[in-house]
């Protein structure tokens, strides 16, 4: 692995290749440049430009560096969650939908995700300030009140309501 390290694998690759891949997919999914089989390689040339644009600096590599352990950390809890929850409840009922415990696991993997980006931004050097001290208080619970209009708002029956009386015909 150090040779590997030496190489310059870890560091300049490795996050040129998921750069490469992620912005390819996105063009190739979105269709922003027309049918995907005739803008491939304007995909890939643009592709090619983002991955490089990204690693000029070493601020992507140094992201990636604190970033990807602790997403491996917060992978094995959800792993290790999802088994010992599996043992004793089923994720799908019998008509197919997700129960309860398969929500319960996807809002804990989405906690795990806000605390590992919080706390990979908290290591590096930017994010750490006052302003975030004095404020974060609001972020969240503005994050939680949007959260919460999001659950109301899609919690309503999906039953077609009948329009209300109108003793008169509408114009």
């Amino acid at each position: 692995m150090q040779q590997l390290a030496d190489f310059g694998i870890f560091f300049y690759v490795l996050p040129f290749m998921l750069i490469f891949a992620l912005v390819f997919a996105i063009l190739q999914k979105s269709k922003v440049l027309g049918d995907a089989e005739k803008s491939k390689g304007i995909n890939a040339v643009i592709s090619l430009a983002v991955a490089l644009l990204a690693l000029q600096f070493d601020a992507v590599p140094f992201f990636f560096q604190i970033l990807f352990p602790k997403l491996g950390i917060a992978l094995s809890i959800i792993l290790a969650a999802m088994i010992l929850v599996g043992l004793f409840v089923d994720f799908n009922d019998s008509s197919g939908k997700r129960t309860g415990a398969s929500l319960i696991l996807f809002s804990v993997g989405g906690i795990l995700f806000i605390i590992i980006l919080l706390q990979s931004f908290n290591d590096y050097s930017w994010w750490v300030g006052s302003w975030w001290q004095m404020n974060i208080s609001a972020i969240v619970a503005g994050i939680i009140l949007i959260v919460f209009i999001a659950v109301v708002i899609n919690s309503g029956s999906t039953e077609k309501t009948p329009l209300p009386y109108r003793p008169y015909p509408a114009p």
